[in-house]
């Protein structure tokens, strides 16, 4: 069991250890959105669903508790470097349910910004992934976390283009 606190209510929150069964979603968006420290302020319901948690449990949580335990850590790396100096990041990415079920979605996180124009948090939306690109994509993940590289990259994401206008709120 791993267990993660919620830091608006104080109570922990709990997810079971990673078991060997994933799937791939292919369901429509699942979006989260938090705040600069990384903590969900936002799930919509099917988010809720998929991740297997209340809403109540997500609101306040730190989002590295749906984050899959086998994924390449130069991944999110990557993901948090690009999207904290306001870049727009997508990629492929194995999340982690409460039950401990993998799930595999393509992952676009967009910096939030306030009417200043100032980064005031991030919209993560996970998508149903490209089916005939998903077997490299493990195969490539699987290589990287293999060789313990935690600056690599990997072809299968990055930075993303989104226009000069994109989320801001």
């Amino acid at each position: 069991m791993i267990t993660f606190t919620n830091v608006k209510t104080g109570e922990k929150v709990s997810r079971a250890n990673t078991k060997e069964e994933e799937f791939i979603y292919e369901g429509k968006p699942l979006l989260i959105e938090t705040d600069m420290d990384g903590v969900i302020t936002y799930a919509n319901r099917r988010f809720v669903e998929v991740s297997g948690y209340a809403k109540e449990e997500l609101i306040g949580s730190p989002h590295c508790v749906h984050m899959h335990p086998n994924m390449p850590q130069s991944i999110f790396k990557d993901a948090c470097q690009k999207t904290s100096e306001g870049k727009t990041w997508s990629g492929y990415i194995c999340n982690v349910s409460k039950e401990g079920i993998g799930y595999w979605t393509e992952l676009t996180i967009q910096p939030k910004r306030d009417e200043s124009g100032e980064l005031c948090g991030f919209m993560a939306t996970r998508r149903a992934p490209d089916a005939s690109e998903l077997e490299k994509v493990m195969a490539e993940y699987a290589e990287i976390k293999a060789s313990g590289n935690v600056n690599a990259t990997s072809q299968y994401c990055g930075e993303v283009f989104m226009g000069r206008g994109a989320c801001h709120f």
